[in-house]
């Protein structure tokens, strides 16, 4: 039997299989965050098809941490009816019902969200993106804030997971930076100092919603280096994440069987070495044996495969027609 397509129970909630849709921003909505036809359409048919988990893309948190202007938001209770409507399209086809929170933050679109863009420090994530302003300490614990009450808005609606991004760049990865955060007090300065923000952000999700729903957070570790994000830097993350509660870790790579770090020993290894989280892999698996091999090697627990789906709504049912034989990919 497919590893892949064999179910799993994680945190109490059983998953129909280990395939995942990860979060894939569309640009559906409606200009003011809300849900659309559209959008009920895109996930249904991905949730139909098979696919055990479905995340739904980025949903702001805040308006000041807006991106894209048909992008999601759960920055309201206006938005509660929509995302109510979203989660029942997506149980409806047998899938699971995730979705990402995100704050924009230093790679907020100020055109969008009509304000500044800000970040742990005054430094510029990219020639593209102007140089965001500080957070204070007081407008750090507005955020947290935010996340958590944009998580028991997604709960009240119905989802079964609720993802922090803390991953490509957005506010929560920034604070992971050693190059973008130069901070002196004790949300910068050391390994355990900048993981702080995705930490305490996660737990007060975790301590908001309670057992309601899994909590899970993205992070992305490919090209980590540079940004001065090294192995020891991964740990005090982990570590963090695990004593705060988290339900399941989903990574974002550059390929899921790449090494990183300068060594051909792929993230998760690195991964499984620092706690029993249960981890989705993202990175590469758009083909079905790439993916059940992931599972089966202990890579993932969870294989996510996005462009695949993106491209191919029918990839689940198709992929598991090919592991079985009975079909081709």
């Amino acid at each position: 039997m497919s590893m892949l397509f064999s179910p799993v129970t994680i945190g109490g909630v059983s998953f129909r299989n280990r395939v995942v849709m990860p979060p894939m921003v569309t640009g559906l909505g409606d200009g003011e965050g809300h849900v659309t036809e559209a959008i009920r359409e895109h996930y249904g048919l991905r949730a139909r098809a098979g696919t055990g988990l479905v995340i739904v893309e980025a949903t702001a948190v805040a308006e000041q941490g807006r991106c894209w202007a048909n992008g999601l938001g759960a920055w309201s209770d206006a938005h509660v009816s929509g995302l109510r409507g979203l989660a029942e399209v997506i149980h409806a086809g047998g899938a699971l019902a995730g979705i990402q929170l995100v704050h924009g933050g230093p790679q907020a679109s100020p055109a969008v969200s009509g304000g500044e863009t800000v970040g742990p420090s005054a430094v510029r994530p990219s020639e593209k993106h102007p140089v965001p302003r500080a957070l204070t300490l007081l407008e750090i614990q507005e955020v947290q804030r935010r996340f958590a009450e944009a998580a028991a808005r997604v709960v009240a609606a119905g989802f079964d997971v609720v993802e922090a991004h803390g991953a490509h760049g957005y506010l929560l990865d920034s604070f992971l930076s050693a190059r973008r955060n130069t901070r002196t007090d004790g949300f910068g300065g050391s390994s355990a100092g900048r993981a702080r923000m995705v930490v305490e952000t996660c737990r007060g999700i975790r301590a908001r919603i309670g057992t309601a729903a899994l909590v899970e957070c993205r992070i992305g570790v490919f090209n980590k280096l540079a940004e001065g994000f090294g192995p020891e830097d991964l740990r005090s993350l982990v570590a963090g994440l695990a004593d705060a509660g988290l339900d399941l870790l989903h990574i974002s790579t550059d390929g899921a069987f790449k090494g990183c770090f300068d060594s051909p020993k792929p993230v998760s290894r690195w991964i499984r070495e620092m706690a029993a989280l249960p981890l989705i892999v993202a990175g590469g698996l758009g083909h079905p044996a790439d993916a059940e091999r992931a599972v089966a090697e202990g890579l993932a627990d969870l294989a996510a495969v996005g462009r695949a789906q993106l491209e191919d709504p029918q990839w689940a049912r198709r992929a598991e027609a090919a592991l079985s034989g009975e079909g081709t990919p």
